[in-house]
């Protein structure tokens, strides 16, 4: 895995050459010598790293090939943002039922810009395949961030499209010289692509008229100036959990996120990594200056249904009738399967 190699592939895939401003090709150089140094991938590994890069590569070529404005609900999103493993899921499907919210949905994050001549429910069935396909190979993953291609998802996808997703770095592989790096840059450019691929899904799909973006994505949690940055209106909504459990928690699922890719993978070194990360990502969050709307978790576990409502009440949004019935089935619907973790797995007291 080469980045002049990833380039000449994506570009005989497209028949494209343009793959915007220079800056994202740092950061993609650390990461590639991160990934084939320090990951430890086995074969499935590094076919699937490769693909994740060279499709990233795609979706910069598409992006720069087709000029597109900026539509009125990219003006001040509401952006849910916090450490791994705090009911971000959870919130995310219960605000985004409301119809002054707009969510992103994983089909569109993967499919940034539409390949030429597919569909969206082509675009659809293939996303639903291919987490199908994830959750075969790692079936823990499930019980822990269950996805489905329809559903809202995390927009830190949008990140890996300028090889910057702290995500990436800190929760899928075992890459610590990238993401020690990754933690103290300045992803004011990256959040502008992140912001063009927004563009670009709600020129396919609009969100209606007077709605809000809502987007969520814990990679916020490090670089929020930037994101602030590029997105000065919007409005934060942060979740707080037991710092113990929820760091405990995203131990686990980096544990089972890297054994999907590699043959080895260390929790206690897991367990050193995220607790530093964590740490810093609160501290800055702490030291944010913006609109926030706080939301603790012990509330949103046992009472799904009225924290919603008083997200909605914070960001000036009445609760119609038909939004209090989905929000009520959505939180029927949330599973039962227990994710099993104690903190000492990790090191962690």
């Amino acid at each position: 895995m080469r980045p002049d190699q990833l380039h000449a592939e994506a570009t005989e895939l497209t028949g494209l050459s343009d793959f915007g401003p220079t800056g994202y090709r740092e950061a993609l150089d650390r990461l590639v010598h991160a990934l084939t140094t320090e990951a430890r991938l086995h074969a499935r590994g590094r076919v699937e790293a490769h693909d994740t890069l060279r499709r990233a590569l795609v979706h910069r070529l598409r992006l720069h090939e087709r000029p597109c404005p900026g539509p009125a609900a990219l003006h001040d999103p509401v952006v849910i943002v916090g450490p791994p493993r705090t009911g971000s899921t959870l919130l995310h499907r219960l605000l985004a039922h409301h119809p002054g919210l707009h969510a992103v949905r994983l089909w569109e994050l993967t499919h940034p810009v539409s390949p030429p001549g597919v569909t969206n429910a082509e675009l659809i069935a293939s996303t639903g395949r291919a987490v199908a396909a994830y959750y075969r190979a790692a079936p823990a993953l499930r019980a822990i961030h269950p996805m489905s291609a329809r559903a809202p998802e995390e927009c830190e996808y949008l990140m890996t499209t300028d090889f910057h997703n702290s995500v990436l770095g800190l929760i899928s592989y075992r890459v610590p010289s990238y993401a020690d790096w990754l933690l103290e840059q300045d992803l004011t450019a990256a959040y502008r692509l992140h912001r063009l691929q927004l563009a670009h899904i709600l020129a396919r799909r609009p969100a209606p008229p007077g709605a809000r973006l809502l987007l969520k994505s814990p990679s916020h949690l490090w670089h929020l100036p930037s994101l602030a940055a590029v997105y000065p209106r919007l409005t934060l909504v942060t979740l707080h959990r037991d710092p113990l459990r929820a760091t405990a928690s995203a131990c686990s699922l980096a544990l089972h996120a890297r054994m999907k890719r590699s043959s080895h993978a260390d929790p206690h070194e897991i367990g050193r990594q995220l607790h530093a990360a964590l740490r810093l990502g609160s501290e800055r969050l702490d030291a944010f200056p913006g609109v926030t709307v706080h939301v603790p978790y012990d509330g949103l576990a046992t009472d799904p249904v009225t924290t919603a409502t008083r997200v909605f009440t914070a960001l000036g949004l009445p609760t119609p009738p038909q939004t209090l019935d989905r929000l009520r089935t959505e939180a029927s619907r949330r599973r039962t399967t227990q994710h099993r973790y104690a903190p000492g797995d990790f090191g962690l007291t």
